[in-house]
């Protein structure tokens, strides 16, 4: 009886003993080949990761010095239609206030346009530059501005609206580190969904009142080329640093003729939720509907 108990505590020790080196095996193996595996998840869960955690400090911008240039050109019907923008802005989202320095110019080697706009959520104020001297300032509800005026002061953060964009659909991105920063290069398929044409030419549709009339036609009319956004975020606070955008539309009419715009600009944030309310002008003149 001892005997053949002995015999059989042997056995199980043999099988728990080969087991072992089995499961071992396994184990190894599995470890060997799924390196592979673990490092991709790790590098895919990582740009996720940075994506999201950049989309949710963007949010958190309630405040900040954005110094921006922004351009954008017509070509089509025989002739060519640009306006360009340089803007120094300060801006807070509770309260809406905002003050920007902004130059701008409606043709390509015409001389700039400048002036100093504020926003307090319902009226714009327009104080007109005459050669270095701030001359008089003019204030008009914000729905009868012109459009270009409209566009700075009620987009003073337009990234977030394309970071957006690109996160909700999912659109691929590189991401790359540069020295504190991280860089997410966003290109927009040349077959995007209708969901992500239909969005993009709403955002681009704010830029300026000819790019909106354009694009209020058929999705199926519209196509894009070279079109990228980039977003620099710091590394440690996700914060945004900087962005571009370089996008190319082309608008085909019933009638064979063809509508290209090119949308392109780039910024920069400083003072990140630190920027104090900015004061409206105390003596205005009021502009008439």
């Amino acid at each position: 009886m001892r005997r053949k108990l002995a015999v059989t505590a042997v056995t199980l020790l043999v099988a728990c003993g080969l087991s072992a080196c089995a499961g071992g095996g396994n184990a190894k193996k599995t470890g060997g080949s799924g390196d592979t595996t673990v490092d991709t998840e790790k590098k895919v869960s990582k740009k996720d990761r940075v994506l999201s955690e950049a989309v949710d400090a963007e949010k958190k911008v309630k405040g900040a010095r954005i110094e921006t240039r922004f351009f954008v050109k017509h070509t089509g019907d025989g002739h060519d239609n640009t306006v360009s923008y340089k803007t120094k802005t300060e801006y807070t989202e509770k309260p809406v206030t905002l003050k920007s320095d902004a130059s701008i110019r409606f043709q390509e080697g015409a001389r700039d346009n400048k002036y100093v706009l504020y926003y307090d959520g319902k009226d714009l104020y327009n104080t007109a530059m005459i050669g270095l001297t701030q001359g008089r300032s003019y204030r008009q509800a914000i729905d009868s501005a012109q459009s270009n005026y409209r566009f700075i002061v009620q987009n003073p953060n337009i990234a977030r609206d394309y970071l957006e964009v690109m996160s909700d659909n999912k659109v691929k991105f590189n991401l790359k580190e540069e020295g504190g920063e991280y860089a997410l290069v966003f290109r927009v398929p040349e077959n995007p969904s209708d969901r992500l044409k239909k969005e993009l030419l709403e955002v681009l549709g704010r830029d300026d009142a000819t790019a909106k009339r354009l694009y209020s036609t058929d999705l199926k009319n519209v196509s894009f080329t070279n079109a990228t956004f980039n977003v620099h975020v710091d590394k440690k606070t996700y914060e945004p640093k900087s962005f571009g955008l370089e996008m190319t539309t082309v608008v085909s009419s019933a009638s064979g003729r063809k509508f290209t715009t090119l949308h392109s600009f780039d910024g920069k944030y400083y003072d990140v939720n630190k920027v104090e309310r900015q004061k409206m002008p105390s003596r205005v003149d009021e502009v008439l509907k």
